[in-house]
């Protein structure tokens, strides 16, 4: 007996931009998402110190639309969510590279007393150089994905980020 395919959990839609939004609405969806500009550039300037103080600006957002505003609300907290991952799985690449870098250069090293390590080296600044690209490329891509979002907003267009845009209309949903 076959068993029956799950069904695929309906979430509900984004909330989209309604026919009588403001341009006040669309300005303050897209400042939301700017917001990243601030929080990337506070993490930069403070050895990433500052990076969960400026994550405060789209939360204050979101909390002052929430009454007023339902398309902005949606976008002030999509862009704190998306911001808040992008943290946490920019500490956790960040710590796998450098763990994979120390244990490369250790090998090499050690090796290298035997002449083994030396052949090595390419490899060791192989893992080097890719690790540099990822810990560089992965605010580049977060940046473009909120200035997308940015401009879209602007449009008064619908704009989701992958996952989390669905996430944060659910958690909207449901609290409505």
């Amino acid at each position: 007996m076959l068993a029956e395919p799950l069904a695929e959990p309906t979430l509900p839609p984004p909330p989209s931009a309604p026919a009588a939004l403001t341009q006040d609405e669309r300005n303050w969806a897209m400042l939301a998402h700017l917001t990243a500009l601030l929080t990337v550039g506070v993490a930069a300037a403070t050895g990433g110190v500052g990076y969960v103080v400026a994550l405060v600006v789209p939360l204050v957002m979101y909390l002052y639309f929430a009454g007023q505003s339902r398309y902005v609300a949606y976008h002030a907290l999509q862009a704190t969510v998306f911001q808040a991952l992008a943290g946490i799985l920019y500490v956790l690449l960040a710590g796998l590279v450098g763990v994979t870098l120390a244990a490369a250069w250790t090998v090499t090293g050690v090796l290298s007393v035997i002449l083994i390590g030396l052949l090595l080296l390419p490899l060791a600044l192989g893992v080097t150089l890719l690790g540099a690209a990822q810990l560089v490329g992965l605010p580049v891509l977060g940046l473009a994905c909120t200035l997308r979002g940015a401009y879209l907003t602007s449009q008064g267009r619908p704009f989701a980020y992958p996952i989390v845009g669905a996430l944060v209309a659910q958690s909207l949903h449901q609290a409505g």
